[in-house]
């Protein structure tokens, strides 16, 4: 009887915490369909007053919308395997490789996990305008591509792989390379595909740092855009929410491909943000 009763509270709670966590996207799906006197009222409503899609059709008429969403999507791709190839490598060498200063490579990585990023903005949009980076879709990305936390994550996953394996590839003549594309990143699958998504979410939700680097508007990320959607439409949050909704697709898109791997990676406690 306590048994039963300890696991209804349980999942009272999960319940709980589930729909807490929803309630910011399914506000902003019902908020999509809101008219601009919806927004005006008090007290604030939860249903729209009708059910249209003119706000998507707002926001999808605008058009630089589709130019924002090619550059969230191209940056953050280009962000997600860029890292990854570095991470991969970085790590590698890491957990394999004896060579003097390893081990102060990885307290550097290690402390470098402590600095704000706002701190490096200045010295980071210093170097980007002196390399004429500005304005361009690798002036975007080129700041996230040295993940320390990736490769410090990877560089412990690598670890705990039996030596055995990397001994007995190495019996068999298999290189490094060989052995890294053929075993380790199969191995590795489940993380790989984590740390993946984890960075294409990251670069397609970066705001302030693409803000500061682009000035035209054709090489403007969607999360810019739809800040300037708002000021567009003075402020009727009807588009904006619209926006915000067609944004998430992509993200719903990519969960559903790859969440088999990525329940895996969090069952072996490696989702690491």
């Amino acid at each position: 009887m306590r048994t039963r009763m300890w696991t209804t509270v349980r999942l009272a709670l999960v319940t709980a915490l589930a729909l807490l966590v929803l309630f910011p996207f399914i506000y902003a799906l019902l908020a999509s369909f809101f008219s601009a006197g919806d927004f005006a009222t008090s007290p604030a409503r939860i249903l729209p007053s009708s059910w249209s899609f003119r706000n998507y059709q707002r926001a999808l008429s605008n058009r630089h919308f589709p130019t924002y969403m090619l550059n969230s999507l191209v940056t953050g791709v280009m962000s997600a395997l860029g890292r990854m190839v570095i991470a991969m490598l970085a790590s590698y060498a890491l957990a394999y490789f004896r060579f003097a200063g390893r081990k102060l490579i990885f307290a550097i990585l290690a402390l470098t996990l402590f600095i704000p990023g706002d701190l490096l903005l200045s010295g980071n949009y210093l170097t980007i305008q002196k390399l004429g980076l500005l304005d361009s879709w690798l002036g975007i990305i080129s700041t996230s591509l040295v993940p320390a936390s990736q490769i410090l994550m990877l560089r412990q996953f690598f670890l705990s792989i039996p030596a055995s394996i990397r001994d007995s590839a190495a019996m068999d003549g298999a290189s490094d390379r060989r052995y890294i594309i053929s075993i380790l990143i199969p191995i590795s699958r489940a993380v790989i595909s984590t740390l993946l998504l984890q960075s294409f979410v990251a670069m397609f939700n970066s705001y302030l740092w693409p803000l500061l680097v682009t000035n035209r508007t054709d090489m403007r990320t969607v999360q810019i855009g739809i800040t300037m959607l708002g000021y567009a439409e003075s402020l009727d949050y009807g588009p904006i929410f619209a926006a915000i909704v067609i944004v998430l697709i992509p993200f719903l898109a990519v969960f559903i491909l790859m969440h088999r791997r990525i329940m895996a990676s969090l069952r072996q406690g490696y989702m690491f943000m």
